[in-house]
C-alpha cells in the first residue's frame, strides 16, 4: 500500500505546485516595462488614446496541461484547475472502478477454471457419441434435438455447449440415456452462471471507468475556460493619461480581485 500511496501523494503535490506557478507564468514584467519606458516623450504619449485596452495580469491555465493530466488520472485536471473536491471525486470513482474490475474479473476467472476442470473430469465426448450411436441404431434415426456439433478444440464455445444444450446431457457421468437427467450438469451450469455474473460485473466496471474519464475530461476543459474567463475579467491593467502640473503623465490603473 505504501508503494502506491507515496508516489500518489508526490504526484498530486507536483500538480498543486504547478497550479501555483501557473499564476506567475506571465509576461507582466515586460509589459510593465513597456508601459513605463515605452513612451520616451510627452508628445508620443499625448497622441495615444485616452485609455489603452486593458491587459490581463495573472497566469492563465493551459488547456494542453489540463487535458494531459486528466488523461493520465481522471480528477487531476480538476485539481489543476483548483477544484479539489471534484478532483478527488473523479479519482475515487476511478479507483473504485479498477478495484471492482480486478476483483470481479479474478473471481470470474477462478470459477471458470473450476468448471473447466469439473467438465474435463465428469463429461466425456466418447460417452456422448456412444449413446448417440445407440440411439440411432435403436430408433433408426437421429434424435430430433440433435442441433449442434461440438468444436474440435476445447474452446469457450465447447464448455458452453456441453452444459447449455440438452443433447449433450448424456455425456455427463451420472446420465446413461439420451434424454436423461444429470445433477452434475446442473451443478456445472450453476458454476458457469456464477462465473459469467462476476465477469459481467467486471465489464460494467470498465464502462464506468470509461464514462468517468470522459466526464472528467469535459469538466476539465470547461473548468479551464471558466478559470481563464474569470482571470481575464478580474485581473486587468490599464494605461491612463493623467494631467499633473500642466503635463501629461502616464499612469497605471490596476484591478485585481481574489
Amino acid at each position: 500500500m505504501k508503494k502506491i500511496f507515496i508516489p500518489t501523494i508526490m504526484f498530486y503535490l507536483l500538480i498543486f505546485q504547478s497550479n501555483l506557478l501557473a499564476n506567475e507564468k506571465v509576461e507582466n514584467y515586460k509589459y510593465l516595462e513597456g508601459l513605463i519606458f515605452g513612451y520616451s516623450s510627452v508628445n508620443k504619449f499625448t497622441s495615444m488614446p485616452i485609455q489603452e485596452e486593458g491587459r490581463i495580469v495573472g497566469g492563465l491555465k493551459s488547456y494542453k496541461k489540463a487535458i494531459l493530466l486528466s488523461g493520465l488520472v481522471p480528477g487531476a485536471g480538476e485539481i489543476y484547475n483548483g477544484s479539489f473536491i471534484k478532483g478527488f471525486v473523479f479519482i475515487g470513482i476511478e479507483a473504485l472502478g479498477w478495484s471492482s474490475y480486478f476483483k470481479n474479473n479474478k473471481n470470474g476467472r477462478n470459477i471458470e477454471d473450476e468448471f473447466h476442470m469439473f467438465a474435463d473430469t465428469h463429461w466425456s465426448e466418447v460417452k456422448y457419441l456412444n449413446i448417440l450411436e445407440n440411439y440411432e441404431l435403436e430408433h433408426g434415426r437421429e434424435p430430433t434435438n440433435l442441433t449442434h456439433e461440438l468444436p474440435e478444440e476445447k474452446t469457450q464455445q465447447y464448455y458452453e455447449m456441453i452444459g447449455k444444450y440438452d443433447q449433450f446431457a448424456c455425456g455427463w457421468e451420472d446420465c446413461d440415456e439420451w434424454d436423461g437427467y444429470s445433477e452434475r450438469r446442473f451443478y456445472y451450469e450453476d458454476k458457469r452462471y456464477q462465473s459469467n455474473k462476476y465477469l459481467k460485473k467486471a465489464i460494467t466496471a470498465t464502462s464506468i471507468i470509461f464514462i468517468n474519464r470522459i466526464i472528467s475530461l469535459i469538466d476539465t476543459i470547461w473548468g479551464v475556460k471558466l478559470y481563464n474567463d474569470r482571470v481575464k475579467n478580474e485581473n486587468i491593467i490599464n494605461l491612463i493619461p493623467v494631467e499633473h502640473n500642466d503635463e501629461i503623465i502616464p499612469s497605471i490603473s490596476f484591478k485585481l480581485k481574489w
